[in-house]
């Protein structure tokens, strides 16, 4: 599982852009190398670098929340079912072709066996 950026923040998910550039300078001044002389932290202090350049970018927020840290890797660009992609186009067409074919012949009976139904039911009645 990816990083949790609001996590590394301190932030709920619900945070606006305000709340978000307080825990950046906070945490900054916590963990940047200058002030701190832990061995890790120069490697936090790029993760909070990180955690505010997404959360405080709205497009890249919104691709974090729906995708997660690996939704950052492939950009906006997710695999969406609602939409085809160009790969599945010849497919698409040839299951669209033999529905279509299928509902054109099943329709083409009923045409045919109504006709002979109600034929047969106009003969019994004349007698």
């Amino acid at each position: 599982m990816g990083k949790n950026y609001y996590q590394i923040l301190g932030l709920s998910r619900t945070a606006n852009d305000e709340e978000i550039k307080k825990a950046y300078k906070r945490m900054a001044l916590k963990y940047h190398p200058d002030k701190n002389d832990h061995p890790q932290a120069a490697e936090h202090f790029q993760e909070i670098v990180a955690a505010f350049e997404i959360l405080s970018n709205k497009e890249k927020r919104e691709i974090y929340d729906n995708y997660g840290e690996e939704g950052l890797k492939y950009g906006s660009e997710q695999t969406s079912y609602s939409q085809a992609s160009s790969d599945m186009m010849p497919f698409m067409v040839a299951v669209g072709g033999t529905v279509l074919f299928a509902f054109a012949a099943f329709k083409t009976f009923q045409f045919f066996t109504k006709k002979k139904d109600a034929e047969l039911e106009d003969d019994s009645s004349s007698d």
